[in-house]
């Protein structure tokens, strides 16, 4: 369940940490949100849009639009029309702000496998720390990979080739809330020449609500550099 943040607090907490970024304005904050339906947006709408946007289910709410608010370190900042956020790196969600237990801190992440997407393989791990905000730090997350070539997905009435990328990850510390697994999967598909990350399910820990995002700017750029014509009108 997603609270609901002061939009003037939250755009004084960028001000005071927006060095160095691409600041994106307020116009991008009119992206419809429906508390009872999916928000779903024509391929014209994107194509023509300034920033980029994110299509975000989280469990079983409805599917929302989030805007690219900035980026700072190789880190996407993507905020929603009621001011929830979340951080992506290579399209792993990082950080979380909004959520009832919001993803902190993650370490590590300059050797995430996502960031040489195309290199990933069976020998492939990843061991980084999360912080949580009800009181749970330092829990120490290993991860290890498995690569399907040569599949597909259905975007906007197209047909995108991609990498599947599973991701199988363990806790391997002893959780201070009863778990009754701390084993869990985490899915990406790459865009099979540039391994950009254009679709993700991604579950931040043990037991919690999945998220699956669509990268849909990056969609719309890699059919544009594909040279593929898409109607206008196309969900």
């Amino acid at each position: 369940m997603f609270l609901r943040l002061g939009f003037g607090a939250l755009c004084l907490w960028w001000l005071s940490s927006c060095s160095g970024t691409y600041h994106a304005y307020a116009s991008m904050f009119k992206v419809a949100l429906s508390a009872d339906k999916d928000v779903v947006l024509p391929y014209d709408f994107f194509a023509q849009a300034k920033y980029d946007y994110l299509y975000v289910k989280h469990g079983d709410e409805p599917q929302v639009a989030l805007a690219l608010a900035y980026i700072e370190q190789d880190q996407l900042k993507w905020v929603s029309a009621d001011n929830n956020m979340l951080v992506t790196r290579y399209g792993r969600i990082v950080r979380t702000l909004g959520l009832e237990n919001d993803l902190l801190h993650l370490t590590n992440k300059a050797s995430d496998p996502l960031h040489l997407p195309l290199s990933i393989s069976t020998q492939s791990s990843y061991l980084r720390l999360a912080d949580w905000q009800q009181g749970e730090y330092g829990y120490q997350v290993r991860s290890t990979f498995s690569v399907q070539q040569g599949e597909s997905l259905q975007l906007f009435g197209q047909t995108l080739p991609v990498v599947k990328v599973i991701e199988q990850m363990q806790y391997e510390n002893t959780s201070n809330f009863v778990r009754f697994d701390n084993s869990w999967q985490n899915v990406f598909w790459l865009e099979a020449k540039s391994g950009r990350v254009v679709k993700a399910s991604q579950q931040l820990q043990p037991g919690a609500k999945p998220f699956e995002l669509v990268f849909v700017s990056e969609v719309v750029r890699q059919f544009k550099a594909a040279g593929i014509a898409v109607p206008a009108e196309a969900l």
